[in-house]
C-alpha cells in the first residue's frame, strides 16, 4: 500500500479542468499579483493571454536544442519523454550537493522521514490531472517511496491562481515551518521582469539560507503561445547556483517540430493533463535519480548557504511574511465597518465589510502589500489605499464574468527601511460596498 505521511497534501488538490483551489475552483494564471504587473490578466484561467510577447531567451535553451534536438519525427509523449527531451529540461544543473546529501542520508536512514515541499501555484495543486496519483508531485513521490525511502512526507503547498509574490511572503508559514529537506519551487504565473525577480530571488534566499541545508530546485512550465518566466527565474537559478528544471524546454521544440500536438499534453493554454503531470514528474524524477547515482561523485559536503552571496534585487522581500489580525506587525486602530473576520484558501483571519467604510491599521514593515478577495457576483468593488495619508494604490476587487473567485495581491507600498506606518483602506463606490483584504504581506 502506497502512503504518504503528509497531511498537508490536502492543500488544494483539485483536478478540473481550468478549475483549482478558489472558492468557485478557480485556477492558476489568474491575474499578476503585483502592481507592476496590475494590467496583465489571467493566462490560462479565461482562455485568453493579455501578457506581453516575450519569448524565452534561447541563449541556453538554444544550446541544449543544438546538443539534444528534436525527434527525427512524430512520437507519442504520453509513452514518456524521449532522452534528448529529458537532457534539454535541465536548463541549470547547478550545484547538487545539497540534493545528494539529503538523498545518501535518506539511503542510509530509510526510517528516518524525508521532507519534502513543493510551493506553486494550481499546476502544482494539481489541476486538470484526472487524479491525486497522476498529479505529478504525487508521481514524484511515489518515486521516492520506490527508489530512495519509503518513509517520505510530500507536502503539496500548491495554490491557485498565485504567484512568487504572494509565495515569498508565504514561505516561512506553509514551507520553511516545517523545516523541508528538498523544496521544488513553481510559478507559472510569474512574469519575465524584475519585479518577479526580486520576488523568485528573495524566495529562493530564503529557502537556501535555512539551518538544514534543504536542496532548492525550480520547475518551469509554460504556457501554450510558449510564454513563461523563465528567463527571469533562469537568472536566479543561475546566481544561486540552483537547479532549474524546464518542461518547458522538454516539450515546446517538439511541439514546434510538429512531433505531436499541444492537446496531447495538455488540458488548457497553461495546465497540464493527466499525460503530462506524469510526464513532469518524470522530468523531475529523471534528474533526481541522475543524483542519486552520481553520489560518490558529486559528494555530500553540502556548504551552509552565504549571507555574504549578493542578491541581484538587494534581497528586497527579506523577512517576508504573511500578516493578519493577529499579528504582531499589524495594529487594527479602527475597523470601522470590517468587522467580517475573513477566510479564503488559506488566507485567513482579515478583515471584510459588506457596507463600504473604512479600514485603519498601524503597520511595521518596509515594503506593504495586500491580498484581497476577487470576487465575480458584482457586489465587489474598488478601495483606495492611504499609507500615511497619501494615496499609493486604488484596488479593484470587482471580476464580474471572470473564471472564478480567487485571492489577488498587489503591493502598495515600497521603501528602503522598516518603519512604522498608517494604513488606510476605503471602499469608494456604495453600489458595491463589499472588500475583504484577506490578508497583508510584509517585508
Amino acid at each position: 500500500m502506497k502512503r504518504f505521511l503528509a497531511a498537508a497534501m490536502s492543500l488544494c488538490l483539485c483536478c478540473a479542468v481550468l478549475t483549482s483551489c478558489g472558492d468557485s475552483d478557480s485556477s492558476s494564471a489568474a491575474e499578476s499579483a503585483s502592481t507592476s504587473a496590475a494590467q496583465t490578466e489571467s493566462k490560462a484561467d479565461d482562455g485568453t493571454t493579455d501578457t506581453p510577447d516575450t519569448p524565452v531567451d534561447d541563449s541556453v535553451s538554444g544550446q541544449l536544442l543544438e546538443q539534444y534536438p528534436v525527434n527525427d519525427g512524430a512520437f507519442d509523449p504520453t509513452q514518456g519523454a524521449t532522452d534528448n527531451m529529458l537532457a534539454r529540461s535541465v536548463l541549470n544543473e547547478g550545484d547538487t550537493t545539497r540534493l545528494a546529501a539529503k538523498l545518501q542520508y535518506a539511503l542510509d536512514n530509510p526510517k528516518e522521514i524525508t521532507k519534502i515541499c513543493f510551493l506553486g501555484d494550481s499546476i502544482t495543486a494539481g489541476s486538470s490531472a484526472e487524479s491525486t496519483s497522476k498529479q505529478f508531485v504525487s508521481q514524484f513521490g511515489t518515486w521516492w517511496e520506490d527508489n530512495v525511502s519509503y518513509y517520505v512526507n510530500v507536502m503539496n503547498a500548491g495554490i491557485g491562481a498565485t504567484d512568487s509574490y504572494i509565495g515569498v511572503h508565504r514561505a516561512s508559514r506553509d514551507v520553511l515551518a516545517e523545516n523541508p529537506d528538498i523544496i521544488f519551487i513553481e510559478f507559472i504565473n510569474d512574469l519575465d521582469n524584475d519585479f518577479y525577480g526580486a520576488c523568485m530571488d528573495s524566495l529562493v534566499r530564503m529557502c537556501l539560507a535555512q539551518e538544514n541545508n534543504p536542496a532548492v530546485i525550480i520547475l518551469e512550465p509554460t504556457c501554450e503561445d510558449g510564454t513563461s518566466p523563465q528567463n527571469t527565474h533562469l537568472k536566479v537559478a543561475q546566481a544561486y547556483n540552483i537547479p532549474m528544471i524546464s518542461y518547458h524546454d522538454a516539450i515546446m521544440p517538439e511541439i514546434e517540430a510538429g512531433n505531436f500536438e499541444w492537446s496531447t499534453l495538455q488540458a488548457d493554454v497553461v495546465h497540464p493533463n493527466s499525460a503530462g503531470h506524469i510526464l513532469m514528474g518524470q522530468l523531475l524524477t529523471n534528474f533526481v535519480s541522475n543524483v542519486k547515482d552520481n553520489i560518490s561523485t558529486i559528494g555530500t559536503d553540502a556548504a551552509a548557504f552565504d549571507p555574504s552571496t549578493e542578491s541581484l534585487y538587494d534581497y528586497k522581500y527579506e523577512g517576508a511574511v504573511i500578516a493578519d489580525r493577529d499579528s504582531d506587525l499589524v495594529e487594527t486602530v479602527d475597523e470601522g465597518t470590517f468587522s467580517t473576520v475573513t477566510s479564503f484558501q488559506q488566507f485567513m483571519n482579515g478583515w471584510g465589510t459588506t457596507e463600504g467604510g473604512t479600514l485603519k491599521l498601524k503597520v511595521k514593515a518596509k515594503n506593504i502589500g495586500i491580498i484581497y478577495f476577487m470576487n465575480t457576483d458584482g457586489t465587489y468593488g474598488t478601495v483606495d489605499v492611504k499609507v500615511d495619508g497619501e494615496s499609493t494604490a486604488a484596488i479593484n476587487s470587482d471580476f464580474t464574468g471572470g473564471w472564478g473567485n480567487y485571492a489577488k495581491a498587489d503591493e502598495v507600498y515600497t521603501s528602503d527601511e522598516v518603519a512604522e506606518h498608517e494604513v488606510e483602506i476605503t471602499v469608494m463606490d456604495d453600489s458595491k460596498p463589499n472588500f475583504q483584504v484577506l490578508d497583508l504581506v510584509l517585508s
